[in-house]
């Protein structure tokens, strides 16, 4: 009773899941570029957070010695006390000054993959459209 009879889900999933070869001429470039842009934001970020990470550490390492300073230093030698705590905000400082730097030099970074990808990927697409043309050109060509 089901001889021959193709599904008309069949058809429909083939109409949406088949790419023409214009359409794919058009895509695939900046598909690619895109994921490979995204590996190296990324990369960016994670490169970011284990910095920011290991000054954060860093502070808490210099925070706990500041402490120890101050609860060693002479009961009433109070300057050397706060010396220590004022070392330590000034180290501070220079921490979350390094933390936007480094913030900013990053997303100056990850503009930079996101626009070479567009730069190569419209290259790659311009290239690909001439390829196909070419190609259409010299099946329509007749013979001399």
């Amino acid at each position: 009773m089901a001889r021959g009879k193709t599904s008309q889900a069949g058809d429909a999933t083939q109409m949406f899941t088949a790419v023409p070869q214009p359409a794919a001429a058009l895509t695939t470039p900046q598909m690619k570029q895109f994921w490979k842009a995204q590996d190296k934001i990324l990369a960016e970020a994670e490169a970011f957070a284990r910095h920011w990470f290991a000054r954060r550490h860093a502070a808490t390492k210099a925070a706990l010695k500041a402490c120890e300073e101050a609860a060693e230093a002479n009961p009433t030698d109070a300057l050397a006390a706060l010396q220590a705590f004022r070392d330590w905000q000034a180290q501070s400082a220079e921490r979350m000054a390094e933390d936007v730097r480094e913030w900013v030099d990053m997303w100056g970074r990850c503009a930079g993959h996101f626009v070479t990808g567009e730069v190569t990927a419209g290259a790659e697409t311009l290239d690909e459209l001439q390829r196909e043309g070419a190609e259409l050109h010299s099946r329509h060509a007749t013979p001399v």
